[in-house]
C-alpha cells in the first residue's frame, strides 16, 4: 500500500521509466539483431529481462526508491555499452548520457540527482580516452548508420518531450493544490478571526450583564423598600401605584434583556447542553429588538410543545441572531419578520421568514459559502450565514432557504430529535 501511494504521489514518473525502458530496450535490441551484433543485442536484452524483474518487484514490498535507482544504473550501463560499440565519443548515442540525470531530476531523492549527474559525467569523459586508445569501436554497418542515428534522436527527443511535459503537468498540480491550501489557510483565518469576535463580543456581553444586573437589584431593593413604607400611606400608594408599575415593567424588561445576553454569552464547547428551542428564539428576537421595534414588526407563532435538542446553546443563539439579523436589515420601515416553531414527529422546524428585498436565484446557492456577500465594503464578512450552516450541521440540523427578488426569503431551520 505504501509503494502504490509513493507511486500516486510520483505522478507515474516510475511506471513511464518502465514503460520506456521496455520499449527503447526492445527496439534496439530488435535493430541490433537485425544488424546480427551481439556485443549489443545481448547486452540489450539482458537489460530488458532486468526492467521486467524491477517491474514486478514494485508490485511487492521491494521500495520504489531502490528500484528506480537500479534502474538508472541498469540504463547507464545499457548506454554506455551501446556507445562503447557504435563508434564511442563520435557515437549517434552520446547524447543518451543526459537521459539518467535528467530522470533523477524528477524523481524525489534530492541526492540522485547529485549521483546521477555524477555518474553520467564520469561515463562521458571515459568515453575519451577508451575511444583514444582504440578500445571502443563502431560495429554497425555503414549502411545502418543513419538509420541508429535517427533512432537514437527519436528516443532521447521522446523522452525530454514526454518527461517536460510530466514536470510541466506536475508543477501545474502542485499550483494548484497550494492553490487550495492557500484558500482553506485564508477561510480558517478568517473563521478563527470570526470566531475570536464573537468569543470576546460573549465576554464583552457577559461582563456587560453582570454590570447592569448589580444596580437592577439595587432597584429591585429600593422597590420593595418603597412599597413596604407605602402600605403606612394609603393615600401615597393610591397615587404611587401607577409610577410603581412603570418602574417594575422597566425594571423586568431589563432583567429579561440581562438574562438574554447571559445565555448568549455562554462559553463553553459543550454539546450536550439541554437547549430550549422556543427560549433561545424568544431571547435572539429580544437581543435584536432595539433594532427591530424601527424596523416594521416582528409576528411569533411559538408552538406550545416542548422543543428540546442537546447541543450548544451559546451556538445556537449565534446561529438564529445571524438568520434573524440578515432578515432584520432585508426589510424595510414597513416590513414584516414571522417566525414560527412547530413539531412534527421526531423533527423540529423553525420557521423565519421576512418580505425584505430577497435573494437572486444566482446567489441563493452561494449564500453558505465563506467571504460571499451582497453587503457593500465594510458592511459584512460573508462569514455568518457560513458559520450559522456549520452550527446547525453541527446540530444534527439542516437548513432549507427559498427566496425571490423583491418578495422575501424564507429559512426553514429542521432538527432531527431522537
Amino acid at each position: 500500500m505504501k509503494n502504490l501511494f509513493y507511486l500516486r504521489r510520483e505522478q507515474g514518473f516510475y511506471l513511464f521509466l518502465m514503460i520506456s525502458a521496455y520499449v527503447s530496450t526492445l527496439v534496439f535490441g530488435g535493430f541490433y539483431y537485425l544488424a546480427e551484433i551481439p556485443e549489443l543485442y545481448l547486452p540489450t536484452f539482458g537489460a530488458f529481462l532486468l526492467f521486467v524483474i524491477f517491474g514486478v518487484l514494485s508490485f511487492f514490498s521491494v521500495s520504489l526508491v531502490t528500484l528506480f535507482r537500479l534502474s538508472i544504473l541498469t540504463a547507464v550501463a545499457a548506454f554506455f555499452n551501446q556507445v562503447y560499440y557504435t563508434g564511442g565519443i563520435a557515437s549517434s548515442g552520446i547524447v543518451e548520457f543526459v537521459i539518467p540525470p535528467l530522470l533523477a531530476f524528477f524523481y524525489r531523492p534530492l541526492s540522485d540527482r547529485f549521483v546521477f549527474m555524477v555518474v553520467s559525467a564520469i561515463c562521458l569523459i571515459a568515453m575519451w580516452p577508451l575511444t583514444d586508445w582504440g578500445y571502443s569501436q563502431n560495429l554497425l554497418p555503414e549502411s545502418m548508420l543513419n538509420a541508429h542515428g535517427l533512432l537514437c534522436a527519436v528516443f532521447v527527443f521522446s523522452i525530454v518531450t514526454i518527461y517536460t511535459f510530466l514536470f510541466r503537468n506536475a508543477l501545474v498540480i502542485k499550483n494548484q493544490k497550494i492553490g487550495e491550501s492557500m484558500k482553506q489557510l485564508q477561510d480558517t483565518t478568517h473563521k478563527l478571526i470570526q470566531s475570536e469576535k464573537m468569543a470576546s463580543l460573549g465576554m464583552l456581553s457577559a461582563g456587560v450583564a453582570h454590570e447592569i444586573n448589580n444596580p437592577l437589584n439595587f432597584i429591585k431593593g429600593g422597590i420593595e423598600i418603597l412599597e413596604e413604607e407605602l402600605k403606612k400611606e394609603k393615600e401615597l400608594r393610591f397615587e404611587a401605584a401607577p409610577s410603581l408599575h412603570v418602574i417594575k415593567e422597566g425594571l423586568t424588561r431589563a432583567s429579561v434583556i440581562v438574562n438574554s445576553l447571559n445565555h448568549f454569552s455562554r462559553n463553553t464547547e459543550s454539546m450536550n447542553e439541554r437547549c430550549n428551542i422556543n427560549a433561545i428564539v424568544n431571547n435572539s428576537l429580544i437581543m435584536l429588538q432595539p433594532k427591530l421595534k424601527y424596523k416594521g414588526k416582528v409576528e411569533k407563532d411559538l408552538t406550545d410543545q416542548e422543543l428540546i435538542i442537546s447541543g450548544n446553546e451559546g451556538k445556537l443563539h449565534q446561529a438564529f441572531l445571524n438568520i434573524i439579523s440578515n432578515a432584520e436589515q432585508a426589510i424595510g420601515k414597513e416590513g414584516t419578520i414571522s417566525v414560527k416553531t412547530r413539531k412534527k414527529n421526531n423533527t423540529i422546524e423553525v420557521e423565519i421568514k421576512d418580505d425584505g428585498v430577497g435573494i437572486s436565484k444566482e446567489n441563493l446557492n452561494k449564500i453558505s459559502d465563506p467571504f460571499f456577500t451582497t453587503k457593500p465594503v465594510g458592511k459584512g464578512t460573508g462569514l455568518g450565514l457560513a458559520i450559522t450552516y456549520k452550527i446547525i450541521e453541527d446540530h444534527n440540523g439542516s437548513i432549507n432557504v427559498s427566496s425571490k427578488l423583491g418578495k422575501g426569503s424564507t429559512f426553514v431551520l429542521s432538527f432531527t430529535v431522537s
